[in-house]
């Protein structure tokens, strides 16, 4: 295995661009994006590493398969992978989602973060080395504001799976962590009333929301060596916010 590997499920996201940015080991960056690689095309020109943009839409098992297939042919096994895609969040009270919303919520960070670890899992342990980092939400942490099941029930499943996983993979020396940061002002609030987002910022201890520059460096201890004793934790990145 190479030991300069990472895949970044969700890398053209905010947080992504920002950790590709900020991440400053000698390393070789798989970068999944699906509607646009632009941003990773412009942000390769400017780092040192090199990285690599590759296209999957996490709705689909075929392309996830087809994606997972390319890397492990081409690139070798990564022995760090972050997950940080979601669907973006919108309010849908209960009476009115549908089954679908939760279904595509699933696909794209729930299921998709188990036939990666699935793929990769089993050889990053023959090697016993290895980092995983789940993307959740403070909404598994403390109160669960309305109108957000399908998102909630969503994150709440990936802690399980972070927590489940981190127990069988101990003893490989892989640490498996999530963190859960509270709102942050990314495009992944595009669809969330404007309003609530300014409600939620002056609420906040610190009258905002959080910024990608709060997120990345938890991202990059967990990433380096530093977090090789722990393992199965989720860390909030709240500001001292409580809800």
């Amino acid at each position: 295995m190479n030991k300069n590997i990472i895949l970044i499920i969700g890398a053209s996201s905010d947080i992504g661009i920002n950790l590709i940015k900020n991440l400053d080991e000698d390393i070789l960056i798989l970068a999944h994006y699906n509607s646009s690689s632009e941003n990773l095309i412009e942000i390769s020109k400017e780092i040192k590493n090199t990285l690599v943009p590759l296209h999957a839409d996490l709705s689909s098992e075929n392309e996830i398969n087809a994606f997972l297939n390319g890397i492990e042919s081409n690139y070798g096994i990564p022995n760090k992978i972050i997950h940080l895609s979601a669907s973006k969040v919108q309010n849908i009270r209960f009476k009115d989602v549908e089954w679908l919303d939760f279904e595509q919520d699933l696909n794209i960070s729930l299921k998709s973060a188990i036939l990666i670890l699935k793929r990769f899992l089993p050889q990053m342990a023959k090697e016993k080395h290895g980092k995983v980092i789940i993307m959740l939400s403070s909404y598994v942490l403390n109160a669960v504001p309305k109108a957000l099941s399908h998102y909630i029930i969503t994150k709440y499943a990936l802690l399980g799976l972070v927590k489940s996983l981190a127990s069988e993979y101990a003893d490989k020396n892989i640490q498996i962590n999530a963190i859960s940061p509270s709102m942050i002002d990314t495009k992944f609030l595009d669809n969330l009333n404007e309003k609530l987002v300014e409600l939620n910022a002056y609420n906040h201890p610190l009258k905002r929301n959080a910024k990608v520059e709060d997120i990345t460096p938890t991202i990059k201890l967990l990433l380096s060596e530093d977090s090789n004793y722990i393992n199965g934790i989720n860390i909030p990145i709240t500001g001292g916010s409580i809800s």
